[in-house]
């Protein structure tokens, strides 16, 4: 067992999320707010055009701020346990080709997406329970996942370019108040911040709707797009 999850003395418990790991989640939410403003595409998945104009409006210390919650501000979709268990049962390739090729130049997304894969399993290999905090990432994939060998959590990262989203996009309060309350360093961030936590919760029991993103079956790898 995890030392994060032991017990120290009788009554207490050393912190699931320890300050080290909540600065490196802070340090990923930061460049992710970043990648928003950088590659700003519209589709069912992107924020508001009046969210991200306000993101990109905010001052540097504000933009820490909002970036400061114990959890991550982008999904990987691992509350789509289909795809999910689809896409770790595939590392079989030999070929260091398809273990490390890639057609084109990888987007700032996708490089992202690599990152941030390799982070939740690191997180999955060393702390299951953080894992569920950060990622709200279910048992069964966090099992698959740390188990998966590397290049494979690459070739994930470079074959579904649709895999990476803003956590909650169309909530009606959680952008908007992030935005609101960390432009005007208004104390309710940290409430807003918090509703983070109530919907990790709500994913992880199924009670919250999925909305608008794809399951496994409408997925598309990028090699099997259609090419302009």
């Amino acid at each position: 067992m995890s030392a994060h999850n032991t017990e120290v003395v009788p009554g207490t418990c050393l912190p699931v999320l320890g300050p080290a790991l909540l600065l490196r989640t802070r340090e990923l939410n930061l460049d992710y707010v970043r990648l928003l403003l950088a590659e700003r595409a519209p589709s069912t998945e992107s924020l508001s055009d009046k969210v991200l104009d306000g993101l990109s409006q905010l001052s540097a210390a504000a933009r820490g701020a909002l970036a400061g919650c114990s959890y991550t501000l982008f999904s990987l979709g691992f509350d789509d346990i289909r795809f999910w268990g689809a896409a770790l049962s595939g590392g079989s390739a030999d070929d260091p080709g398809d273990r490390y090729g890639d057609d084109g130049v990888p987007s700032m997304q996708s490089a992202f997406c690599e990152v941030a894969l390799f982070f939740a399993w690191h997180i999955s290999q060393l702390n299951p329970l953080a894992a569920r905090v950060l990622f709200a990432m279910p048992g069964a994939i966090e099992e698959q996942l740390a188990a998966a060998p590397l290049w494979h959590l690459r070739r994930i990262a470079l074959d579904y370019p649709g895999l990476l989203v803003p956590r909650w996009p169309h909530n009606p309060a959680f952008w908007p108040d992030l935005v609101r309350f960390a432009a005007s360093a208004d104390p309710r961030l940290l409430t807003a911040q918090l509703l983070g936590h109530q919907l990790i919760a709500s994913e992880l029991d199924g009670s919250l709707v999925r909305g608008a993103r794809p399951r496994l079956s409408l997925r598309r790898r990028r090699q099997d797009a259609p090419r302009a």
